[in-house]
Parts: C-alpha cells; sequence; structure tokens
C-alpha cells in the first residue's frame, strides 16, 4: 500500500499519531483489525475502559496505554484529554477516535493518518463499506471518488487535527448520547468548506446497527432530545450532511470516459508543446536553410 519513501516518512511520524478508542469486555475488533498488522502500525493505540470489570487484561497487552474509565465514549476521551494526559494536545498531531465496533485494519489506520496529514485536514473519516450498518448514506464508499468535502463528520469514527481537536473538545461532554455532537463541530470551527474530508480510498466496516449498541441502554435519556439540545445551545445547524466537492478518480478501472478524456488531452497538449518547441517560423527557418545548402552545393 505503501512506497518505501512513504512508509519512512511515517516511521518518523508513528508517535504523532495516536487511536483512542472505548473498549469493552466484548470488544474484539481493535485486536483482529487495528492491530491486524502491528508491526507496521504508525500510530499508538489507547483504549478506555468502560465496563466495571476486567474479564481478560491480557487482552490489551499490545496496546500502547489503556484507562479504566468507566463511561460514555465522549466523556472518557474529555477527562483522558483535560484531566490524565492533557500534555496529549501537544505530542500527538492526529487523533482517531474510533468506535470499537468499526472495522478497519492497521494499514488503512496508516492511510488514514498519512492522508489527514497530506489534506491538512481538521477533521476527516473513512467513507464506510458497502455492507456497513449507517445514518447517512452519504457517507458509503463512493467507487470513482478519492475524497469528498463535506459539512460534517460522524462521531463514530473522526480523525481530528489537535488544533481542532482543542477547539472541539469542551462539546464532548455536552451530552451522554453524544448525538448532535458533531453538528456543533462543525459550527465551532465556522463550516469550513474544505477542511472536512471523507476519504473513498479508504473503507471501513460499521458492523453494529445505528442505536442498538449497549449505549443506548445506558444513557437513560432521549438522544433526539439531547440532539436538539446541544445544538440549539451552541446555536447550529441540527445537521450539515452536505457535499461542497470532491476529487475524482480518473484511471481507466474507475472511470473509463474520464480517463479516455484526460489521455486525449495529455496526447493534445504533448503536440502543443512540440509545436512550441519547433515553431512555424523555425521551421521556415529550417527549410530555407536546407534549400539553400542544396543550391550552393
Amino acid at each position: 500500500m505503501f512506497s518505501q519513501t512513504e512508509f519512512e516518512i511515517m516511521s518518523k511520524m508513528s508517535t504523532r499519531n495516536i487511536v483512542i478508542a472505548p473498549c469493552g469486555n466484548r470488544s474484539h475488533i481493535f485486536k483482529e483489525y487495528w492491530l491486524k498488522q502491528k508491526d507496521q502500525k504508525q500510530f499508538d493505540v489507547c483504549l478506555l475502559f468502560y465496563h466495571e470489570t476486567i474479564n481478560d487484561p491480557e487482552l490489551y497487552v499490545d496496546t500502547d496505554h489503556f484507562f479504566h474509565l468507566k463511561d460514555f465514549k465522549y466523556h472518557m476521551l474529555h477527562k483522558l484529554l483535560t484531566e490524565l494526559r492533557p500534555e496529549w494536545l501537544q505530542q500527538y498531531d492526529y487523533f482517531y477516535f474510533l468506535d470499537d465496533d468499526i472495522e478497519i485494519d492497521t494499514l488503512e489506520i496508516n492511510q488514514m493518518f498519512l492522508l489527514s496529514r497530506a489534506f491538512e485536514s481538521w477533521i476527516s473519516q473513512a467513507s464506510l463499506s458497502k455492507n456497513s450498518y449507517c445514518s447517512w448514506p452519504m457517507f458509503k464508499q463512493k467507487s470513482n471518488s478519492f475524497c469528498r468535502f463535506v459539512g460534517q463528520i460522524e462521531v463514530m469514527s473522526p480523525l481530528f487535527h489537535k488544533d481542532a481537536l482543542q477547539k472541539c473538545l469542551e462539546s464532548f461532554t455536552g451530552n451522554r448520547s453524544s448525538w448532535g455532537v458533531d453538528a456543533v463541530w462543525s459550527k465551532i470551527l465556522g463550516y469550513p468548506e474544505d477542511k472536512l474530508l471523507v476519504f473513498d480510498t479508504v473503507t471501513m466496516r460499521h458492523t453494529q446497527p445505528v442505536g442498538g449498541g449497549e449505549l443506548y441502554q445506558k444513557i437513560g435519556v432521549d438522544p433526539q432530545v439531547e440532539w436538539e439540545t446541544i445544538t440549539k445551545a451552541y446555536g447550529a445547524k441540527k445537521q450539515n450532511y452536505k457535499e461542497y466537492g470532491r476529487l475524482q478518480l480518473v484511471n481507466r478501472h474507475h472511470n473509463k470516459v474520464n480517463y479516455l478524456i484526460y489521455n486525449f488531452k495529455q496526447y493534445l497538449s504533448s503536440l502543443k508543446q512540440k509545436w512550441n518547441d519547433y515553431d512555424l517560423n523555425s521551421r521556415l527557418v529550417s527549410r530555407k536553410n536546407k534549400l539553400f545548402n542544396k543550391q550552393e552545393h
């Protein structure tokens, strides 16, 4: 997936990227996917455990950090980054907040950090595979797209740049369900049209039905009400799931028509370049000289 040069660059940046995710006794995806190629990972992993009792401590030995905080995802993240490890906001450049039911392997996570850095995104996410559970179909992978610039990124798997994270961190404890918190991020960041990205070249699979997880049995509140309340409190749009633009893949596999048009334009460009390099006047002078030389001989 990476060239040798890209891999060397990522190796130098490895301590600047971190995945921080909730984890419970039934969580296993982090082991099977996120750490699938652990010898190639270019990021640290921190798990925030939410159950009262840890049934199998040995399961987490391959992670870099582990905290037993027993709370909701964004409340644990807020506590971690404001009380327990506030220095991480300076140590790391990019923070990937995956839900524990997201299948995305080590190399794809590496790719997400690499692309987010290259595009200088504020918040980004991978696209959803065709067989994912989802709330918003716009986040399903688009086959002819490299990336899309959107108005909002979902709470289940945002990848933050540290500057955007510091601005949005206060909103993490705005409610228990986290519904509407992502709408607030867009408002806080000023509704940018080129800094929130979905990368279609990287896919993840959301494995659990929306609204059917353990969280919704524990929160004791109506997520819809929380969504309304937090967006009103921040004066934010209830949702800003729109696409502002995209970069398309232009190759034989993804878009044959665009590929042919691109190749034709390249051909015309090469002809134009040849003409400019050897223009009409030069051709006439050259022809005249050849005729003159022939007459002399």
